[in-house]
């Protein structure tokens, strides 16, 4: 039986880069991932074996579109760990002096920044509505202060994410514009 470690670790997704770096730090001191979580990450324990991660973000909807995008990684010689909300973590062994990118191009790294910047656009503007509507209730006549407390709450939460979600955007515009800079 396997023996599963856990690691916890909050990050936002502007560091996937930095999360692509902590997991293969941890795989050079023989832990490996093997199911990717929010935030509690599963990892099993072999000293024998080192990998490189790296992340991709894509929405893919339906197993056989699943089975063929793993598959074009798998011909490249990356091994499909997991996915969660998106991001697909991939590991390929360590070689020294390997190359490890799982996109060659400028043009492929530009669209997987889009890609997850319009995603953060999308639900910031998904939250506007929601923002509204609270606002509106909360202005709208009496109530009680049970009520009111929750609905200020659940405003400053919502103005919250919005702000998360809008500088998500930025950061991921930021390194777009660095990319067509190089």
């Amino acid at each position: 039986m396997r023996k599963h470690q856990y690691r916890n670790r909050f990050s936002f997704v502007w560091n996937y880069e930095k999360d692509e770096s902590w997991l293969t730090g941890l795989s050079a001191q023989g832990l490996h991932l093997d199911k990717p979580g929010v935030i509690r990450n599963r990892f099993e324990s072999n000293p024998e074996l080192r990998y490189v991660y790296r992340m991709d973000y894509q929405k893919i909807v339906g197993q056989e579109q699943v089975n063929e995008y793993v598959a074009l990684f798998e011909d490249s010689g990356w091994e499909h760990v997991g996915t969660i909300m998106g991001w697909h973590y991939f590991r390929k062994p360590y070689r020294e002096g390997g190359t490890y990118d799982i996109y060659t191009d400028r043009l492929s790294v530009r669209q997987l920044l889009q890609r997850v910047q319009t995603t953060l656009g999308i639900l910031a503007i998904a939250n506007v509505p929601l923002l509204i509507m609270n606002l509106k209730n909360l202005f709208s006549g009496p109530r009680s202060h049970t009520i009111s407390s929750t609905l200020t709450f659940t405003i400053v939460l919502e103005v919250l994410c919005i702000l998360l979600l809008a500088y998500g955007c930025v950061r991921f515009q930021q390194k777009i514009k660095k990319l067509d800079e190089q």
